[in-house]
This record gives structure tokens, C-alpha cells and sequence, in this order.
């Protein structure tokens, strides 16, 4: 059987060009993503000594933590999510069109079962086309990634998402570790595939029509139905979880949605289109009509031309606004809970605030509190590990006075020596309440066991460990924020009061600023980070779903010959089938955009419930240019795509089409 696999490649290499086109370009992304992750776990660690601290966890285990490591975490975190945006969009379009090709293919498996080939040999057949292909994609796919990689990591530095510069190393085992995955998702694809073309009947040999016949097997059937049973379960799941578990489940509870409405599109596509294309049916157009029909009628064709765009618009959805409703609740939170009018910076970043500026700026006519926490590096002991966390050294009244601020449990009163306060972020991770011991300390220090006297909820005004003033070894502040009396304070005050202010303090290295002004300037630094992090996660995969695309067109249209045919012979003109073809594409692609809307409206939805709950205000952010330009990339794609065939197809003899061996 490799034999008849190997032809069966050969003979029909328009059809498996798009899986050996899709397979490559996923494994490049793959091999990419492990690449730059890999990079992130070799960046050396700054020579010298450096302080560092020994704690005893709660079953006595010694854990010695050491500073001055740059921390990797943001960047790893950005590049695993995306090398799992690329997986699933790699699986998602490999196993479709595994499937879509069976589909097609369905009188050459009729007809191998009519000359005696049994269910298993045409298995070993499917499979063994399967590794045909994967092996020389994978191949392709190693040496675009080995080539991109370099390329891709100096981007990430110009990024600023990396604290350090990272070097491409040795790139064997990533590229070791992409192959395997290209190569296994390659014939679990065939594997379901080959189940398929198995059932195949020797009666499938003799029909002429390209109608669909079970397109929904059991196993389609039974797949689709969990991936929708497990996404909706995590999604209701989601607005209860809490704001830290509430982000994957709103992730990946959208992404089983995604991939059940593929499975499932067969049993509800054909519905759906008649449903929404009432309109055109009415016009009387033959173009028109024709286009309808065959979307509705060629129902497997019409699942496979919709999953890709489903997919990518989708998950580019999902990610992109759950990412911004983050950032844009989160500073909705902290705009609404800071009272203060002012914000002092220094002039030069990194710099902090010294004592004598705080004091001076106390003493300013017009200032009623001013809070500046001082941060801290610290390591945590918990009952069986022990972590490095973020401490700040605070006056808490004058805290409770810039910001609003609650407690839970204990009340915001100033920390006397040895007591700490907790965040409500803190304790709902880690379980600590008012009354408990808590073991920290600081780097170079010793390990210090205070009691929790308070647990604080403020946003993130409130650091995880609240220190009480006077503690050692925490650095200058970053900021301050300064809270004014009625005078200086009220509306158009504030502006004359921070120009006056800047005037007395220049000279001491600082600038302030109203708080309105520092949260847009601050808005607009966040919004490009959140940008570039964007373009990290969904960019490659976006270019590959529309590859993806153009793929799955050229393999409908390379079995469409007899169909455009027939069309011609019966008097349809080339300018018909060429409007025919666009309202095909159009259909298509904007069912794959509603349905991948309603699938982000259904995460968003259980999302905003989570922060709802952990927020006093929330601020839903859909990115709704990006969305918009992907359809239109995809709807571009696939027009172009679907025009060159047709016209290809239209422009050869009807006759000769007819004659011609598919």
C-alpha cells in the first residue's frame, strides 16, 4: 500500500498541496515559538555575587532564593501562549483538511473497495499518504524555522517584552521537538481521516453527483458534542473562578466552543446559510442562486471553507479581548480607587524618591496626605514551597487617604513593628488571613515571622506584603501620590496647583502631574505593550490561517472541474460562475465571522462576570479594527483564490473538463 500511497500523492498533488503547505508552516511555528522560549531559559544571570535567602517551608524543607536574575516570566508566559495559539490552529487546519480530502476523494475509496481493497488496507493507504506528506513538510517546516529564528528572537528584543537582549541557541532541540509534533499531528489527522475513507462503500464508485453523504459520523458526532459540553462548563464556570482562574477558562473554554462548532458545522452550516441568505434568493440572481445551493448542498466542502476563518477569528478574538478587558479593568479599578489628585514621578526614571522630597512635599501649602510606598523585593515561606513575591513598605492611613481602600479582615490602622497586612489578591492565592504567622524576608537579610493584622483590598495600590514603616532595606519610592485640600483640590485648581508645585520641586529632580493626565499617558504606554504582545501571539498564526485558507480553496476547486462543467454545458456564461464563486466565498467567510463572533460574545460574557466580581468597575475592550481587518484579509484571500480557479476551470473546453480524470 506505500506504493499506492506514494502515486495517490503524486497523482493528486493539488489536493495534498494544501495540507503539505499548512503542515510545514505549522511546524515552522512551533519550531519558532520552542526556539524563543528556549532562548528565554538560556539568558545567563548576571555574574558576581548576589544576596540571597534561606526560608524553611511548612513541612521544613530549606528553599535558598537568590536575587538578581532577570526575570523571564512576562516574555515565557506571552511565548507559551503562543506557541498554543499555533498548536491549535496547526491541529484545527490539519485535521480538517485530512478530512476534507477523504471527502473528496470519496469514489476512489468507493472504487478501491469495488476491486477487493479492504477497510484496513485503505486505512494503511490514508496513513501512508499521510507520512508522505508529513515527512517532507516537516522537513520544509525545520528549515523555514531554523532560518526564522534568528529573525524572530531580534524582534522580541526590539519588542522591550524581554528585560535582556536573548541569543538563539542551539536550535536541535526545538526543531527536534517541532518535527515530532508536525509528524504526530500529521497522522493523528490520517488516523481519523483513515476511519472514514474505511467506511466507504463500493458503491460510492458509481455515483456521479458530488452530494454529501454521512457527513456527520458518530465519532464526528461524539467529539463535537463533548468539545460543546466542556466548553460550556467552562464557561459558566468562569464568572465563579476568581480573576486568576477565570483567564484560562475564558481562553480555552471559547477554543473547545471553536472547535465543536467545526466538528459540528455539517448538521447546522447548511440551515444557517439558507437561513441567512433568504435575501439573495430573493433577488433571482443566477449567480446568486447558484452560489446558495452549493454551499448549502456540498455541506462537508462548505464546514472545511468555514473552519479556518471560524478558527483564526476566533482565537485572535478571544485572546485579543480578554487581554485588553484585563488591562482596560484594571485601570478603570485603579483610576476609580485613586483619590488623589497628584502624582509625583522623578525626572529621571529608576531614580525613586528620597525622604527629603516626600518631607518638602508634605509641607507644601495645599497638600493634605501624600502616600508612597516603598518597594521590596522579598521571599515568602508558604506550607510547601517558598516564592519571591512584591512587598512595599507603607503608611497605610496615608494610603487609605489617596486611595480607596477596604479591609476585609483587620482594618487599614498603621502596621506596628513586627505585623504585616496581605493584599485580598494575596490572601484568596494563598489562603492567608488576619491572625496567621507569616515567614518573609528580604534578600541579604534573615527570615523575619510576623503576624497579619490586616487584609487589604485596593487594587493593585495595595502591594502583596504590607510592610510597616521603618522596615529596612526597601528602595527609594517610585511615585507618590498626593491628595489635596478643598482649595487646592477642586475643579481648576488642580491644574494651577501642579504647575505651582513643579515650579518649587524642579529643582529637586521631580515632576508632577495631574492624575488625569498620568493615567493617559499611562493608558497609552500600556495599549502598545498590549499591541506588541498581541502581535506576538496571533500574528504568525493569523498569516498561517490565511495561508490556511487559500489552501483549503485550492483543494475544493482542484475536484470542482465536472461540477463547473456541467454549469457551462447548460448555458451558465464565465461571468456568472465568476460572481458564483464570490458570493461562495463571501457566504463562507462571513459564517465563519459570525459564528467566531458569537463565540467571543459567549467568553466575554462569562468572563465580565469574573471581573465583576473582583472589580468595582469593568471595561469590556474588543478590538474591533483588528477583528475587522482579519475578515477582510481572510475575505481578500479567499476571493482572490476563488476567482483564479474559477476562471482557470471556465476557461478550459466543457467537454474536456468532462473527460478529464479527477
Amino acid at each position: 500500500m506505500w506504493r499506492l500511497s506514494v502515486r495517490s500523492v503524486r497523482h493528486y498533488w493539488a489536493l495534498f498541496a494544501g495540507t503539505f503547505i499548512a503542515l510545514a508552516l505549522g511546524v515552522a511555528l512551533v519550531g519558532v515559538s520552542a526556539a524563543a522560549l528556549a532562548a528565554t531559559w538560556n539568558v545567563p544571570r548576571p555574574s558576581g555575587s548576589h544576596p540571597s535567602i534561606t526560608l524553611t517551608d511548612g513541612e521544613g524543607a530549606h528553599h535558598t532564593l537568590t536575587t538578581g536574575a532577570p526575570d523571564m516570566g512576562g516574555i515565557q508566559t506571552v511565548l507559551v501562549l503562543a506557541a498554543v495559539v499555533s498548536a491549535f490552529v496547526t491541529v484545527f487546519v490539519i485535521a480538517g483538511t485530512g478530512a476534507f480530502g477523504i471527502a473528496l476523494r470519496r469514489r476512489d475509496m468507493g472504487l478501491l473497495r469495488l476491486i477487493g481493497a479492504g477497510g484496513p488496507q485503505v486505512r494503511r493507504m490514508v496513513i501512508g499518504e499521510s507520512v508522505a506528506v508529513a515527512v517532507p513538510a516537516t522537513l520544509v517546516g525545520c528549515a523555514v524555522a531554523a532560518a526564522a529564528t534568528p529573525m524572530a528572537v531580534s524582534g522580541l528584543n526590539g519588542t522591550g517584552l524581554s528585560p535582556v537582549d536573548m541569543r538563539a541557541g542551539s536550535l536541535g532541540g526545538p526543531l527536534s521537538f517541532a518535527a515530532v509534533c508536525g509528524f504526530v499531528i500529521a497522522v493523528l489527522g490520517a488516523l481519523a481521516a483513515s476511519r472514514q475513507a474505511s467506511r466507504t462503500g463500493p458503491l460510492e464508485a458509481l455515483r456521479e453527483a458530488d452530494l454529501d453523504s454521512r457527513t456527520m459520523t458518530v465519532g464526528r458526532g461524539a467529539t463535537g458534542a463533548l468539545l460543546l459540553v466542556i466548553g460550556a462548563v467552562m464557561l459558566l464556570l468562569t464568572p465563579n473562578a476568581g480573576s486568576e482562574a477565570a483567564t484560562p477558562l475564558a481562553l480555552f473554554g471559547p477554543m473547545a466552543l471553536t472547535s465543536a462548532a467545526a466538528l459540528l458545522g455539517p448538521a447546522y452550516l447548511p440551515s444557517l446559510v439558507r437561513l441567512s441568505t433568504a435575501w439573495l434568493k430573493r433577488t433571482r440572481s443566477v449567480p446568486g442562486l447558484l452560489a446558495v445551493e452549493a454551499v448549502s448542498t456540498s455541506r462537508r466542502r462548505t464546514a472545511s471553507l468555514v473552519g479556518p476563518v471560524l478558527a483564526i477569528v476566533a482565537i485572535v478574538g478571544t485572546f485579543a479581548s480578554v487581554m485588553a478587558t484585563t488591562g482596560a479593568t484594571v485601570r478603570a479599578d485603579d483610576r476609580q480607587r485613586t483619590l488623589g489628585q497628584l502624582v509625583v514621578e522623578p525626572l529621571t526614571p529608576g531614580r525613586g524618591l528620597s525622604q527629603e522630597v516626600l518631607t518638602g512635599l508634605r509641607e507644601r501649602p495645599g497638600v493634605r496626605a501624600v502616600s508612597a510606598p516603598a518597594p521590596m523585593d522579598v521571599a515568602v515561606a508558604g506550607p510547601y514551597s517558598v516564592w519571591d513575591d512584591d512587598a512595599a513598605v507603607v503608611d497605610v492611613p496615608g494610603l487609605a487617604l489617596t486611595h480607596r481602600i477596604t479591609a476585609p479582615e483587620g482594618s487599614a490602622r498603621a502596621l506596628a513593628p513586627g505585623t504585616v497586612a496581605v493584599s485580598k489578591e494575596f490572601s484568596d492565592w494563598y489562603g492567608v488571613h488576619a491572625g496567621d504567622r507569616l515567614t518573609y524576608g528580604r534578600f541579604g537579610g534573615d527570615p523575619v515571622t510576623a503576624e497579619v493584622t490586616a487584609v487589604l483590598d485596593g487594587g493593585s495600590a495595595v502591594p502583596h506584603l504590607v510592610l510597616a514603616p521603618g522596615t529596612s532595606g526597601a528602595s527609594a519610592p517610585e511615585r507618590a501620590t498626593v491628595l489635596l485640600d478643598e482649595e487646592h483640590g477642586g475643579r481648576g485648581a488642580v491644574g494651577a496647583t501642579a504647575a505651582r508645585l513643579n515650579g518649587e520641586l524642579r529643582a529637586a529632580g521631580v515632576k508632577v502631574t495631574p492624575t488625569e493626565e498620568w493615567f493617559g499617558a499611562s493608558t497609552s504606554d500600556q495599549d502598545r505593550l498590549n499591541h506588541l504582545v498581541l502581535l506576538v501571539l496571533v500574528g504568525p498564526a493569523s498569516v498561517y490561517a490565511l495561508i490556511a485558507v487559500a489552501g483549503t480553496l485550492v483543494m475544493s476547486y482542484s475536484r470542482r472541474g465536472r461540477e463547473i462543467a456541467g454549469m457551462r454545458m447548460v448555458g451558465v456564461g464565465e461571468d456568472q460562475l465568476l460572481r458564483m464563486a464570490v458570493w461562495e466565498t463571501v457566504t463562507t467567510t462571513l459564517a465563519g465571522a459570525g459564528i467566531a463572533a458569537a463565540v467571543i460574545t459567549l467568553g466575554l460574557w462569562a468572563y465580565r462576570g469574573a471581573m465583576k466580581a473582583a472589580y468595582g468597575t469593568v471595561d469590556v475592550s474588543v478590538p474591533w479594527a483588528v477583528l475587522a481587518g482579519l475578515v477582510v484579509a481572510c475575505l481578500a484571500v479567499a476571493v482572490a483564490v476563488a476567482v483564479s480557479a474559477t476562471r482557470r476551470l471556465a476557461g478550459q473546453g466543457a467537454l474536456a473538463m468532462l473527460n478529464t480524470r479527477e
